[in-house]
């Protein structure tokens, strides 16, 4: 496999905002009124991500230690949870705010009739032979743009987190999270330009990883 972070696309800041105290409709509002006119720019859809980590939880060890330069590996497909239909590593690299991902298309693959996923990965993607799934995660997500496309924002909510057992299988229930995840993305060079567009959010700016938060739900940690 190339590394698929070595193709690196231009660089944007990440702005994340996790909101216990509104729901999603509310957050869209504030979106509609903000200065940069947000609107739609993608139907609603639903995300499934698998994280992939060392034996030693190598990634969660970096996220929690604060490491300002660091890689996380995901597989993640749109649509039904256990049919994986068009997936694609992501390599979801980041330095401090900013943030860039390498992807690659993969097989699709069942979740159902006895898929194994640790023949599925050392088939398809061998260079990560020290890695394994650790957690599935799945949430419904819409997609907003502003300033003429310039900014693009995310609103997700109805996360669920699954553990992934030994034989790749996820059990029928997984461990919810109410709050909703407000993402702002916008280039590098826009940085010092965004000043109104982020004085007109509401809310408070947090450090939000779906991941870490999934592995402490499910009780990986």
């Amino acid at each position: 496999m190339t590394n698929p972070s070595k193709s690196l696309p231009p660089l944007r800041y990440e702005r994340k905002y996790r909101i216990e105290e509104q729901d999603a409709l509310s957050v869209r509002q504030v979106l509609l009124e903000n200065p940069a006119f947000f609107k739609t720019s993608y139907p609603d859809r639903y995300v499934n991500s698998v994280y992939l980590d060392t034996h030693d939880m190598a990634s969660l060890l970096e996220n929690l230690s604060g490491i300002a330069r660091r890689t996380k590996y995901r597989i993640r497909w749109y649509g039904p949870l256990r049919e994986a239909q068009k997936p694609v590593l992501e390599a979801k690299e980041k330095a401090n705010m900013l943030g860039w991902k390498g992807l690659q298309p993969l097989p699709s693959f069942s979740l159902e009739g006895g898929f194994a996923f640790k023949d599925y990965l050392l088939k398809h993607l061998p260079d990560l032979a020290a890695y394994q799934p650790v957690v599935l995660i799945r949430y419904l997500r819409s997609y907003y743009e502003g300033l003429g496309g310039k900014v693009r924002a995310t609103i997700d909510r109805e996360q669920t987190f699954y553990p992934l057992l030994s034989d790749g299988r996820i059990p029928q229930q997984g461990e919810k999270d109410p709050a909703v995840i407000l993402e702002i993305k916008y280039a590098e060079s826009l940085e010092n330009e965004l000043d109104p567009v982020f004085q007109a959010i509401p809310f408070r700016m947090t450090k939000n990883s779906k991941f870490v938060n999934a592995l402490f739900s499910v009780g990986r940690v």
